[in-house]
């Protein structure tokens, strides 16, 4: 169940000493609601107490906590931000996906609606994690053990309960808050050495050999990734990058999550896999890109480039086409619109289709995964082909780039495609960006295309010049 304090929290505007007199009287009063609730052995209790609107990313930065969590939907309607972890969810073996669904759904109760896991899966379903990747497992979701939450402009600080244990973990973790926010972001390293791998010459071996299989066999579109290596003189802090990429990025979901010191998987994803609602659903169709100018009419240029650009609308239409075909039979109703629109990045533009349903009773999450993961946006097609090509010929591997990340309910998720994303090791900032190949595909101009990807991180981490063939 949900226990709930209201607060009018539209109706403040505070700041300094008196911000902080207020959430230490929501926090002493959380810690009584806490230590009188009838906590469940099995399942979550949700608890909460009202707050007034603040900088999550902020109250997080202050939390000296070794495992740190934050959420923002691309609407910017929902976000959360968490420290510790109420309950992991983390299960091996194939059948992983259903697995961590199943248990999901066994922990929430329908009396605490408002409770989540946060997480993602690897990008391979079928292969095993590598050293960089594995403090994130095969899977991992995460009920946050005390987080700030908020919907619209109504904002919690909340503790979610698991047993008796949960119940002294959560009286101790709100005990350590802190609400001295910091004036100002923690600075970031100084970033000197960058390392790509493949690096320019082997990806357009790589991409010539795509190519080639492509004309040889059933092998329509594949895409293939870089992973780019920059190293810092310092820790790098990923609350303080998850801030910067929140000042310079819109129409993006923004993530990042911290199971401990020195280990983050963070990003500022465009591309939605699902929403749901209910048996309400909403998908979408993302490929096909540009860059963007500061100079509207070259800009506008660049849209109608995109717009006319054969190999493009290939591209983006064979996304449409096995996204639609992989949701038909989960829906009652499928909506698609015959042609593409545009969504406009920071540093990049692209072709989309988004489309929406209903969702056929007893539809669940698992099923949605399995069928839409991974789109050609981020496979290609067919699918298996594939995938079997990428594991074989791409000289890293993937963890969650690309992946399903997202949140999970009691009857609502939300999972983006964990794209435009670094994974943060120590002083070490490893970005990933990749790029759809597909008959025509030009080597140079897909690197080009790869870089363009990874400028609103490149952008916020190289300094006055300090490394320039980013």
């Amino acid at each position: 169940m949900t226990i709930v304090s209201s607060h009018n929290s539209t109706s403040l505007d505070v700041s300094g000493r008196d911000m902080r007199a207020i959430l230490e009287k929501a926090r002493d009063g959380l810690v009584r609601r806490v230590e009188q609730a009838v906590v469940p052995r099995e399942r979550c209790l949700r608890v909460e107490e009202g707050i007034p609107p603040l900088s999550f990313l902020d109250w997080l930065e202050a939390q000296c906590h070794p495992s740190r969590y934050y959420w923002r939907d691309r609407s910017q309607r929902t976000e959360m931000a968490g420290i510790g972890e109420a309950h992991i969810i983390a299960p091996e073996g194939n059948a992983f996906v259903d697995a961590a669904l199943r248990r999901i759904r066994e922990s929430l109760s329908e009396q605490s609606r408002s409770a989540r896991y946060y997480g993602g899966f690897r990008f391979h379903f079928h292969a095993e994690n590598g050293r960089l990747w594995r403090n994130f497992k095969t899977c991992r979701f995460v009920a946050p053990l005390v987080e700030l939450f908020r919907n619209g402009n109504v904002c919690h600080l909340a503790c979610t309960l698991k047993g008796e244990e949960g119940r002294r973990e959560a009286l101790a973790l709100l005990k350590q808050l802190r609400f001295d926010m910091p004036p100002s972001p923690a600075s970031l390293p100084r970033f000197q050495e960058r390392s790509d791998l493949p690096d320019r010459a082997a990806w357009c071996a790589l991409v010539n050999q795509a190519l080639a299989d492509m004309a040889t066999s059933d092998l329509e579109k594949v895409v293939l990734a870089r992973e780019t290596t920059f190293q810092g003189d310092s820790p790098v802090n990923p609350v303080s990058l998850a801030q910067a990429l929140a000042r310079c990025t819109r129409n993006v979901y923004l993530f990042c999550f911290q199971p401990g010191h020195g280990r983050a998987f963070l990003g500022a994803s465009p591309e939605r896999l699902y929403s749901r609602s209910g048996i309400f659903l909403q998908s979408e169709a993302l490929a096909g890109t540009r860059r963007r100018d500061t100079v509207p009419d070259e800009d506008l240029a660049l849209e109608r480039t995109l717009f006319a650009d054969e190999k493009e609308r290939r591209e983006h239409e064979i996304v449409v086409e096995t996204i639609k075909s992989a949701l038909a039979p989960f829906c009652s109703r499928l909506s698609v619109p015959s042609t593409p629109d545009i969504v406009k990045l920071n540093y990049c533009q692209h072709l989309i289709t988004p489309m929406e349903g209903a969702l056929q009773p007893g539809v669940e999450d698992e099923e949605l995964l399995t069928a839409l993961h991974p789109t050609p946006a981020v496979g290609g097609k067919p699918a298996a082909a594939a995938m079997r090509w990428i594991l074989e010929k791409e000289p890293f591997e993937r963890g969650i780039y690309a992946s399903p990340v997202g949140w999970v309910g009691t009857e609502d998720a939300e999972f983006c495609v964990g794209i435009r994303s670094g994974l943060v090791l120590d002083t070490s900032l490893i970005l990933y960006a990749g790029a759809g190949i597909v008959p025509g595909s030009d080597p140079e101009e897909e690197w080009q295309e790869l870089d363009a990807k990874m400028a609103q991180f490149t952008r916020i981490i190289i300094k006055d010049g300090a490394h320039g063939n980013a």
